[in-house]
């Protein structure tokens, strides 16, 4: 009877005392957190994206081509036939302006000269001060009117001559600086001007198609001696396309139906843009419509995104000008 009446008169907090329903509590609890931790593993988590920011700054382009030596060379030649009886100058030998550079008798070879052939002796002569580049006849040889005896260059007057592509003409004009490297002397880098540009563009290939260049003629700022004509040359150039304007980089733009457009971020989740673009060096493009430095352009991880999906942008650096 006392036993019956013990277990009536027990209280709430009796029960919190009971050992059993404390761990049926804790167990209550960890199936709570386990719970919790399922649903945030299952919850989609923002996607990471890197973005920049559109930048106001000058559009700068790249222009390369290839190209040669030139100069002033003459080609001395005979102007009559007949034999040479002596050379006075050498290859890579410095000669002065009309400098005696062969003696020719005429007739045929091997004939004594009479007292008429005398008269009618050959003096080749250099037509500038320079240096022998080439020189292609012996004492004892025979010549012909017109065959070339010596090539003479001046290493004083030398610039490039270089072929431009057509498209990249537009970025051309007289005065603009260039630089230019030989493949012998790939660590040097020469200065020069356009000085000429050609009327007229021509095939590159001898089949007349593919390309066109247009060929231009650029003045050295300083001579170089040991430029020799007929030395293929690389030059370079930086060209500003546009003095301000408002970039991105070329490779975050997409193109839809509707036109071009970027993602963007907007309210921490991805959203499209139409854009409305300009110039392009094809590192950066010109915006023209549609975005302000303010906005953040997704330039990584927008493969996969759906318009309103939540991003977690992350800042990156972008190169917009070549160097």
């Amino acid at each position: 009877m006392n036993s019956m009446l013990s277990t009536a008169n027990r209280t709430p907090k009796d029960d919190e005392k009971s050992p059993a329903l404390g761990k049926w509590r804790i167990l209550a609890a960890v199936a709570v957190v386990i719970a919790a931790l399922i649903v945030w593993e299952a919850w989609p988590r923002p996607t990471p994206v890197e973005v920049v920011s559109a930048q106001t700054s000058p559009l700068i382009g790249h222009l390369s081509a290839t190209g040669e030596i030139d100069g002033k060379v003459a080609s001395v030649g005979a102007k009559t036939a007949g034999e040479v009886e002596q050379v006075y100058a050498a290859e890579g030998e410095r000669v002065a302006d009309g400098a005696p550079l062969a003696r020719i008798s005429p007739g045929p070879p091997g004939l004594a000269a009479t007292s008429a052939d005398q008269l009618n002796i050959q003096v080749i002569d250099s037509p500038f001060a320079g240096v022998i580049a080439r020189r292609y006849v012996d004492p004892g040889d025979a010549v012909s009117p017109g065959q070339p005896l010596f090539t003479v260059v001046d290493p004083q007057q030398v610039w490039v001559v270089a072929y431009i592509n057509d498209i990249d003409m537009p970025k051309v004009h007289q005065g603009l600086p260039v630089r230019i490297s030989l493949p012998t002397y790939l660590a040097t880098t020469y200065r020069g001007k356009i000085t000429a540009i050609g009327p007229l563009a021509k095939p590159r290939s001898e089949l007349q198609s593919g390309a066109r260049t247009v060929r231009v003629r650029i003045d050295l700022d300083e001579p170089m001696s040991h430029m020799i004509p007929g030395t293929e040359v690389n030059v370079d150039a930086s060209v500003t396309l546009r003095s301000q304007a408002l970039l991105i980089p070329a490779d975050a733009v997409n193109e839809n139906q509707q036109g071009r457009y970027v993602w963007v971020v907007r309210d921490g989740r991805a959203s499209q843009q139409q854009i409305t673009t300009g110039l392009t060096n094809y590192l950066a493009v010109e915006i023209l419509d549609g975005l302000t430095e303010a906005d953040l352009i997704i330039t990584a991880g927008q493969q996969d995104l759906q318009v309103g999906q939540r991003v977690n942008p992350q800042p990156t650096s972008a190169v917009l000008n070549p160097k």
